[in-house]
Order: structure tokens, then sequence, then C-alpha cells
């Protein structure tokens, strides 16, 4: 859409606010000549409460469900809100005949007291009843995906990671993830943010495949998600428990690949009709290595100056490890106080060498470098949250206070020894040490109102304040002694950025239509030293329409604007160096980049088809400096000037037999990129590329507790900013067999089996070109144990609560 289009746009976009606040008004008041129905279920020979039993009205004549009811512990209920009519009350609960009785509501009721109603116990004892049907691994929705990994075959010997990489539409390649097409996707963790960047793998590495339930991927966030989910979100739940009664896991897992790795995790889960406790550990330790080659032209303005080759080998232990906690406490049917507390650490201690060879017209000049590196990062969050539940159709408040800590710590060692062309040998040795801890705190309130089925409305309000402290500490070895080099400006810099936000979300079904307008208002000041200190205020629109063409086909349409924000990591200007020709650095004038995205979404009996298109303007991407000096070149991000991308997804369930289910993805993209040229910023260039990215998962099931699962994925040649990237697939084989009464598990399978998920990288463009390829430990023999044992009585809980608004700052690590 060309920008000219976008003031008519938010035009429109304003009046579909306004009608839709007009509409609430008037459900509002309509609600209030609406009637509230009460009764109480007792056991028809004892005389006594039945708690939890189940109540559900229906329309007259018709198997449209109306509204449904959980009675509390007493059996008593309540429907709130209920229009006049002819209705049929249905009360069910195992273990007695379901009672089924007439409602008629005439007009001008303000209330119905249908007092007891008895239920008669079944005649005849249940037998053992053996439940064969499971969760499919994909659920298609219009406005997201689910995969439900908990029992799959994906749980036992993956990590969070790779069960992501394996998601349908999503790209995970050395911790830079996308979604559709998209970077900067918004992570949470049971409600929770996680933070994003260069380590990313190494957080979601902490999470053992055997403590998720589930995942799920919305293409389509609604005004409730921070502004910053440009990309799309993913929410990761981990089990919780869900019945009353205790159950615990124990999990092993090996790996081997050319390095070897094991890990070692373990779960319980308690529940009491007052309390819900949640505790889960996991420990990994696995190697791993970084093989790079790389060949790079350097030039003189527009004249080649010389060639650069290089070879390096960097071996890896990879340390992770993970515990959680949450405690909630139900004070009532409706208020439950909780505590949650989230400890990630990850390590990574790696050493190894590069070889250089610069070929200029006198001579050849060789560097060969040993470096050490230690990377260290330790996360902690603490969450306090109160949830009062409002009314049975699901109005709740949710109160939440947040507290993190970062410290990511990043070591140098280099030795090196320069040969020149005529010179004799030249060794050095230099370290490079940037420690940097950030403080998150977080405040929210949530407020979910439900008149109906078909009305829901959402509000809340956010406040979050960052402080970040770093500092970049350098030194040569000179004679047997370490000297600091002189302190710039940039040797202590600290940042601080307070975001306060609101939002509202509205959502309203008339008939086979489904509308959606939210509006969501940020008000952001941060600073950097050095930098620009800056105030701003957005607002960020959020519409979608659905409609049900038939029971089996919906179609929507949906538009938002978004932010994205540097990474902190981004704004700080130190520099860390990968080998004698390149660096990398912050750039503390970044500014944030905006996207304006419309999507038309259609789901036809599980089948999907998804056309979207997201227009970025400022966008942030990597650029690079030259100094000719000392042949350096360093990697920085600057806001360019816009970025276009069309995208076309479409993903197709099977089941060619029983015992076989096959989720099948498909993705067509179209990227264009306007950047100031590297040499005459003055200028502008022109990047477009078509790519596409093909996925199967298929999972074979035989009796006797055997399946098999069989994943496979092909990237077309691609771009990324300025890069271009070489064509890679992926495929994974595993068996899984179920024993001792579905209680242990044993999962053997392969990753990467073709070992071809490391594609080339490479840019043609003056002064930057080079090829790039890194190998990394990727191909690797899978064994997995689990155990579940407890007891749980399979009575429902009371409250089932999730934090579902706390946040983990934005951490660009």
């Amino acid at each position: 859409m060309r920008p000219s289009l976008f003031p008519a746009f938010a035009q429109a976009s304003r009046l579909a606010l306004r009608l839709l606040i007009c509409l609430l008004v008037c459900v509002s008041a309509a609600a209030q000549a609406q009637t509230t129905i009460t009764g109480r279920v007792l056991d028809q020979q004892k005389q006594e409460g039945l708690g939890f039993a189940n109540v559900v009205l229906k329309a007259a004549g018709a198997e449209s469900v109306v509204q449904t009811a959980l009675a509390d512990e007493n059996g008593r209920f309540s429907l709130k809100n209920v229009k006049p009519g002819s209705y049929q009350l249905q009360v069910l609960m195992i273990g007695f005949v379901t009672h089924v009785q007439a409602v008629p509501l005439p007009a001008g009721t303000p209330s119905l007291d249908l007092g007891t109603l008895g239920l008669a116990a079944t005649a005849q004892k249940l037998g053992e009843v053996v439940v064969t049907g499971q969760r499919p691994l994909i659920e298609q929705k219009p406005d997201r995906m689910t995969m439900n990994v908990d029992g799959s075959i994906l749980a036992a010997g993956n990590d969070a990671y790779d069960i992501l990489a394996a998601a349908p539409s999503v790209q995970l390649i050395d911790g830079r993830l996308t979604f559709r097409g998209k970077g900067n996707v918004l992570i949470l963790l049971n409600g929770k943010r996680l933070p994003s960047g260069t380590n990313l793998e190494t957080l979601l590495a902490s999470i053992p495949g055997d403590q998720i339930e589930r995942i799920e991927l919305i293409s389509n966030p609604s005004a409730k998600y921070d502004a910053d989910a440009s990309g799309g979100v993913i929410e990761i739940y981990t089990k919780r428990a869900k019945e009353l009664g205790w159950t615990a896991n124990l999990g092993a897992n090996f790996r081997q690949g050319y390095r070897t790795g094991a890990g070692l995790n373990g779960g319980v889960r308690v529940s009491t009709p007052k309390l819900d406790l949640a505790v889960n550990g996991s420990f990994n330790r696995r190697g791993g290595f970084e093989r790079s080659t790389s060949e790079r032209t350097i030039y003189e303005g527009l004249t080649p100056a010389a060639g650069l080759a290089q070879r390096g080998d960097l071996n890896k232990t990879i340390l992770n490890s993970s515990f959680s906690a949450s405690l909630n406490y139900h004070f009532s049917a409706n208020t439950t106080l909780g505590f949650d507390v989230d400890v990630l650490q990850s390590s990574l201690d790696g050493a190894g060498w590069t070889q250089s060879y610069l070929t200029q017209g006198n001579g050849l000049t060789t560097s060969r470098m040993q470096e050490s590196v230690l990377l260290q990062d330790a996360f902690s969050n603490y969450t306090l949250f109160y949830k009062h539940k409002l009314d049975s159709l699901g109005s709740a408040l949710l109160l939440t206070s947040n507290y993190a800590t970062y410290q990511n710590k990043q070591q140098q060692t280099f030795d090196q020894l320069l040969q020149g062309p005529q010179d004799s040998a030249v060794a050095s040795t230099f370290r490079n040490f940037i420690p940097a801890t950030y403080h998150i705190s977080t405040t929210a309130a949530d407020y979910t109102k439900v008149w109906n089925p078909n009305t829901r409305l959402e509000a809340g309000l956010k406040y979050t304040d960052t402080r970040n402290q770093s500092r970049q500490n350098a030194a040569t070895l000179t004679d047997g002694n370490w000297v600091a080099q002189a302190l710039s400006p940039f040797s202590k810099l600290g940042y601080q950025e307070r975001v306060a936000a609101s939002y509202f979300s509205l959502n309203h079904t008339i008939g086979k239509l489904g509308l959606q307008g939210g509006l969501r208002a940020e008000r952001t000041h941060y600073g950097v030293v050095s930098g620009i200190d800056s105030s701003y205020f957005n607002l960020f629109p959020n519409l979608r329409a659905d409609y049900k063409v038939s029971d089996d086909f919906t179609t929507s349409l949906a538009y938002a604007k978004n932010i994205r924000r540097p990474a902190y990591e981004s704004l700080i200007p130190y520099e860390r160096f990968q080998d004698t020709y390149s660096t990398s650095r912050g750039n503390a004038s970044l500014r944030p980049e905006y996207m304006h995205s419309f999507s038309w979404n259609n789901l036809y009996k599980g089948f999907g088809l998804q056309l979207a298109y997201t227009q970025t303007v400022g966008a942030i991407s990597s650029v690079y400096l030259y100094d000719a000096a000392t042949l350096r070149l360093t990697t920085t991000q600057q806001n360019l000037a816009q970025r276009h991308l069309a995208t076309a997804t479409f993903t197709a369930p099977f089941a060619p037999a029983k015992w076989w289910t096959m989720n099948n993805s498909a993705n067509v993209f179209y990227q264009e990129l306007n950047f100031p040229n590297p040499l005459d910023n003055s200028m502008h260039l022109t990047k477009r590329k078509t790519y596409y990215m093909l996925s199967s998962d298929n999972t074979l099931t035989w009796g006797k507790g055997w399946s098999v699962r069989v994943y496979g994925l092909y990237n077309s040649p691609s771009m990324n900013g300025l890069f271009d990237w070489d064509a890679y697939s992926y495929v994974s084989v595993g068996v899984k067999k179920t024993f001792l009464n579905k209680r242990a598990s044993l999962n053997l399978s392969v990753a990467d089996l073709f070992y071809d998920t490391n594609p080339r990288v490479s840019s043609t463009i003056v002064p930057v070109v080079l090829s790039e390829l890194y190998r990394n430990d990727t191909r690797q023999v899978r064994l997995a144990f689990t155990f579940n044992f407890g007891k749980a009585d399979l009575k429902s809980k009371r409250v089932e609560t999730k934090s579902n608004a706390d946040e983990r700052g934005r951490l660009g690590m």
C-alpha cells in the first residue's frame, strides 16, 4: 500500500473504533434488562450439594448453547444476563443421571430462582474406560495455530528450541527466529515475556519438552499484547496442576553428534481445593562447535584492493539450568492469589582459532588468532498476582506486579600472531570484557468483562521501568602485565526506558459476523548516554472481522499498527570482536521502526490460507562501517528507509489413514528493502527477492504404544536484510514407545538427518562483498526416557488461573 493511503485508512480506523464504542454502550444498556437464573444442584439420595456440576443453558428446540456455568463446592450456580425467551436447562455430573427441564423466561423478569435440582445416581457402575483418542499435533484457528506438545512424540528428548524449530511457518537458525517471514516475535512463557536475541537458543534450550503442554503461534495478536509484537506472538505453556491430587515426572536425555550432550529434568504438581503448586527444574550439558569459512573482497572506494580468506574452529561447552515454581492460593471459588518464580541460567565456554589470509598488491599477510570466549546469562523473574472472577461468564480482574533481573557477561581473550609480506611475525594478546545488568519492574491491571457468549471486552493499564548498567574493559598484555586501554566516553554506560500503556479490545459477534476492535496507547521515555534522549506517544489500532460462511468455512480480515523498539544492546555502542578484521558495535542513535500490517485469513475444514502485507517505516537493519586504515569491517544497525513484505501461507492437514496424520505448510514471501548506499548515504539502493518455505510433519501411530514422527523442511534461497541465504533443508525422524500403562516412554530420534541446516550467507553490495559458511553440531542422535507417576482423583479444579499479563522486558541480548 502506498504511504499516501495511510491517512485515509487511519481516518477509517478511527471511525470504526467509534462505532465499536457506541456498540459497547448499547450492549451495556441492553444487559441491564436481562435476567439472572440461579439454583442449587443436590444429590437426590443424600440431599447434599453436588459441587462442580456442569450447568448448560440451550435455546429451546435447538442444539445451540447459550451459556454454561460450573456449580461451586456447595452445588450453587448462577447464569447471568440471559435474554427473554424459551430455554432448556441441562445439569450434568459423572455418576448421575442428566437432569433436563424447560425454562420459560418472560420479558421483565429480573431474576429467576429454580430452587433445588436433584440428580439421581446411576444404577450401574462405570467400568474401566480406555480413551484412545488424542488431540491432533496441530490445530488451526482464524488467528492462531496451536501445537499440542503434551503426549506427542515431540515432547521427549527435545527442548523448546528444538520444538519451535519444527513449528509451521517458523524459521529458527542460530538463535534468529522469524514467523511467517517477520522477526521481532514476542515469546511468552506462561504469560511472561522471554528475552530475545542471540542467546535465545540457550534460554529456550533450558525448557524441556516434557514440561510443555502446548505452544500457540498467534499471527494476528490483539491490542492486549504489547505494541512491539510486530512479528506475531508465540506463547509457550508448561504443564500445570489441572486435577485434584498430585503428579510428578522425571526425565533424562542423551544426545550424540560430533559432540555429546545429556540432561535431566523433573517436575511436581500438587492441587488441593485451596492450593495449587507446580515446581519444575532441569539441567543440561552439551558440547558443540562452530566451524567457519569465509571469503571477502576489500575495496578502496569502488575498486577492489585486497582479498581476505578466513577459516575458524571454535569448540563450545554449553550449560543450561532452569527452575520455576508457581503457588496459587484459592481464597474462594472466585478469588486467587499467586506467586511465580522463574530462574534461567546459561553459559557458553568456548576456545578455538581463526586463520586469516590477506592478499594485497604488496604480498600476503597471515594472521593466526587463538580465541577463548565465556558468555554467561542469569535471568530471575518474580511475579505476584491477584485474580478475581467477577461472574460465571468469565469476567475477571487480574492485578500483577513483576520484578526481573538479567545479567550478561561477555569475556573474550585473543592471542594473535601477525606475519606481513616482509616483516617478522608480531605476537600480541588482547582481552575484552563487557558485563551488563538489567533491572525490570512492571505493574499491570487487566480487566475482562463478558456480557454474554457474543460480547467481550478486555482493557488494561501497564507500566514498565527498565534500567541498565553496562561497561567495557579492554586491555593489552604488555611485558607480562595487562594494560588497560584509555577510557572512552563509552567505557561506562547506562540506559533507562519507561513505557506507560493502556489498551482496550472489544469482541462482538452478530450472527455469523465476529468483530474485534482494539486500541493501545503507549507513552515512552528513554535515554542512552551519548545517544538521543526522547519521549514519544503512539496509538496502535487493531481491527479484525471474522465471517463464518458455513460450519466449515471462516474468512477474516485484519489490520494492525505495531512498533519495534531497538534491542537494548543495539543501543549501547560497545565494540565486540569476531577476529582481526571483523567487529560489531551498537548505535545509540537508533530509533524505533513502525509497521502497518494487513492480512486476509481463510480457514476451510482445517485448511488455512493467509495473504498478508506489511510495510515497515524506518526499518532497523544491519549495515557495515569500513575502516580503510585497519581494513576492519564493523557491523552495526541503522534505520533504513522502508521494508515491504508480502506473504502467502497455506496449511493443509491430512489423514491418509487412521494411523497416519500429516500437517503440511507452504509459505511464499516477497521482500523489498530500500537502504542507503554504504559508500554514499545520500543515494539509496533497492533489494528485492521472492522465496518460499515448505514443511511436512507426519505422525504414524501403531498399537502397543508405538509411534513414529517424520518431519521435513525446505527453504529456498532467501534474503535477510543485506544478506542472501542459500537454500537449506532439515529432516528429523523419531520413534516413541510408551509402556507401564502409558506412565513411561522411550524416544529415539535423529535430528538434521542430512546435515543441511547450515546455509551459506553472502552479500554482493559493494563494499560488503563476502561469502560465509558456518557449520554447527546440528546432526544428532537423541535418546530420552520419561516416567510419570502420582495420583489424581480426576475431579476438575475449582479455579484455573493464568497470569498472562506479566512482563519480561525487552532484552536484545
